[in-house]
């Protein structure tokens, strides 16, 4: 017998299977990094466009939080580009909203007119209108600025209605788009009733009250003829100080303010012809009618930046998303809702 028959040589011995965990690991690692990728710098770019809106360079205004950027121009001389957009008085909402609060735009009224390299204001308004309170605060302070002996100047984007162009009568020249849509001059109060859908869903409220009117606006009852009466006071008082408002800013007599301010609203020709405006123009124009009320051939042009950090931006945003849901609306139904008087353009 074969000695190789008997020993047979040792068979080969097995390769190892090779090994998969570290390849996983990476391609974990990789989607790992595509979805923070995804979901930082679309964040970390809204920032970058909040903090510079591609343009160019900044500087800090002394004494102030705020920090200008260079529109165009050059010199020492300033003409400031502030803007009214959305409902006047509303918050300013988190991270997705350009817009200034309420206090940002008093805010940044007054660093204008304190800062003597400031000539001029340029003020562009994109608004419905809003609160009655907000914008007379704002047309109070834009009258401040002007009592300093800065020029106003006022923008109408594509919409200027309302309380939007009540602030527009602290300017000494209004410019509009032949196709903004203004006017909307009037006083609105809603109050929403929701009585028969109580009733329906079981609901019931009990109010104690100390006097007749103390709960005045309920959306559960509808309104007594008396307290129909309180409503169309106030609706009226606040017209008259409207009304008011334009006579001294458009040098109109009252009774020819009265016909205009019906609550119509009048496009930038209509409004020219109305005599509710100067000149029909873009915001260009407008700069250029500042310099010239201002006697100035050249001017750096500015605006007003408040660079917020990363952190601060998304904070913002977490806080607004952590408002607790309501899809039915339910929970919006059973809280009060304050009625309030505006001057806002409402279809």
């Amino acid at each position: 017998m074969n000695s190789e028959t008997l020993n047979p040589p040792p068979a080969p011995a097995a390769q190892p299977a090779p090994r998969k965990s570290g390849t996983w690991v990476i391609v974990i690692s990789i989607i790992v990094g595509i979805i923070l990728a995804c979901a930082i710098l679309p964040l970390g770019g809204m920032a970058l466009l909040l903090a510079f809106d591609g343009s160019g360079a900044t500087t800090a205004v002394p004494g102030s939080k705020w920090q200008e950027e260079i529109i165009s121009g050059r010199g020492t001389d300033r003409v400031v580009v502030i803007t009214v957009s959305g409902v006047i008085g509303a918050e300013a909402d988190g991270l997705f909203n350009v817009g200034l609060s309420h206090e940002q735009l008093i805010s940044q009224i007054r660093t204008a007119a304190d800062d003597p390299r400031v000539k001029a204001v340029v003020l562009r308004i994109d608004s419905p209108g809003g609160s009655v309170v907000a914008s007379n605060e704002l047309y109070v302070e834009l009258k401040k600025l002007r009592e300093k002996n800065k020029h106003l100047v006022v923008s109408m984007g594509s919409t200027a209605a309302s309380g939007g162009y009540y602030i527009a009568m602290a300017g000494e020249r209004i410019y509009a788009n032949p196709d903004t849509l203004t006017g909307s001059l009037g006083v609105i109060v809603s109050l929403l009733n929701y009585d028969e859908a109580f009733e329906r869903l079981g609901l019931r409220e009990y109010v104690y009250k100390s006097g007749d009117f103390k709960d005045i606006g309920s959306p559960l009852r509808p309104p007594t003829p008396e307290e129909e009466t309180i409503w169309t006071g106030l609706v009226q008082e606040a017209y008259d100080g409207f009304v008011d408002v334009i006579v001294e800013g458009r040098g109109m007599e009252r009774a020819r303010v009265i016909d205009l301010a019906d609550g119509r609203i009048y496009t930038g020709r209509q409004a020219k012809a109305l005599g509710l405006i100067d000149e029909l123009g873009n915001l260009e124009d407008a700069i250029e009618g500042a310099k010239e009320l201002a006697g100035l051939s050249d001017a750096t042009i500015v605006r007003y930046r408040s660079f917020n950090t990363l952190r601060e931006l998304l904070q913002a945003n977490l806080e607004r998303n952590l408002q607790p849901s309501d899809p039915l609306g339910l929970r919006s139904l059973a809280q009060p809702h304050t009625p309030r008087l505006e001057y806002r353009f409402v279809p």
